[in-house]
């Protein structure tokens, strides 16, 4: 006697499908719609936020190893700071509701990557300026020796740009007590330079080399430049909310409580790494005063206002990462093709 199998078509197509639906009700078909690209959303949010902060703490360790010959941010902040990047991050911009607009797009073309030109601006723009006020403070601030080569000029000062920052230079090393005032280059006519009594120079000629601090010194000036950074990645986190060009970051952001507990408490714990004596003794920080405080907030969340503007920036003037969010041009250009192929 022969047996004859037989499939049921219920059966092949189950097998064919990557998303099953358990029961007959249209509602579970566009409820599955709806969280099938809320997930999708949420990845692409948290890539861009990551790729941002990326591409800016390389860059930093770039330049620092080329210029101060070390980073300006040391081994235990940068492991906080990707505490911050990978974990954090993940579960607060993981956790967003679908919303109805999601059903107003288009689908997304199986072939397409994940990159979308809207995403690329955005990770440059925000890098890019992240880049151009953390530059500036290691380099345009605290108290720099203008002296050639090795040597500081006679009374030459330190250029202060602001809050009188100090970056590791030994108060020692002031002449006569004069914050800002640099010892003279040794000159055995001129009794200024050595002491009197043992006839020592008062300072050696790596003097100014030897003045700039590291990342190591336990300054307001790296402190600052550790603490921007930080505060412009948990602003920054607030704009990668939105990946479609909306002007408004906060639309929906009271709704998510995980995502509100999540930069509140990274807010705190920053506070904390930076205030508290003996914590911020183990992350290379020293205490800040209320106006650098303030400096630093300012700075951080400039990037939201930032953020509007850059949302004026054409994506099309970006490459593409190969895709993953449809923009408004490639929407423009996919609705002018339908209508050339129906009038065809």
């Amino acid at each position: 006697m022969t047996w004859y199998a037989s499939v049921q078509g219920t059966d092949v197509a189950k097998n064919a499908s990557d998303v099953i639906i358990m029961d007959d009700n249209f509602v579970s078909i566009v409820a599955a719609v709806k969280w099938g690209r809320c997930v999708y959303d949420n990845i692409c949010k948290f890539l861009q936020f990551q790729l941002t902060v990326n591409i800016t703490a390389c860059s930093l360790a770039c330049v620092g190893a080329a210029i101060l010959t070390e980073s300006p941010l040391n081994a235990i902040q940068m492991l906080w700071v990707n505490l911050i990047m990978d974990s954090f991050a993940s579960l607060a911009l993981a956790t967003e509701d679908p919303t109805g607009d999601l059903l107003k797009r288009k689908p997304y073309p199986k072939d397409q990557a994940i990159l979308s030109q809207t995403m690329v601006r955005n990770m440059l723009l925000h890098s890019s300026w992240q880049l151009i006020v953390l530059s500036f403070i290691i380099f345009g601030m605290g108290d720099v020796c203008r002296g050639t080569g090795q040597t500081c000029e006679g009374t030459e000062t330190f250029v202060d740009y602001f809050g009188n920052l100090r970056s590791g230079r030994p108060t020692a090393f002031d002449w006569n007590g004069v914050p800002g005032v640099c010892i003279p280059a040794y000159n055995a006519s001129d009794p200024a330079t050595y002491d009197a009594a043992t006839g020592k120079p008062l300072r050696d000629e790596h003097f100014c080399q030897a003045a700039h601090g590291d990342s190591e010194a336990l300054t307001q000036h790296y402190t600052i430049v550790f603490n921007v950074f930080v505060l412009m990645q948990i602003f920054n986190e607030v704009n990668s909310r939105k990946i479609h060009n909306e002007l408004n970051v906060f639309t929906g952001v009271f709704k998510n409580a995980i995502f509100l507990v999540i930069v509140i408490g990274t807010l705190l714990t920053q506070v904390a790494l930076i205030e508290i004596k003996g914590l911020n003794t183990a992350f290379g920080c020293t205490n800040l005063t209320k106006e650098q405080w303030i400096a630093c907030l300012l700075l951080g969340a400039s990037v939201i206002p930032l953020n509007v503007l850059f949302n004026l920036v054409p994506p099309s003037l970006f490459p593409s990462g190969g895709g993953g969010i449809p923009d408004d041009d490639d929407d423009d250009d996919d609705s002018n093709g339908g209508a050339d192929k129906k009038k065809d």
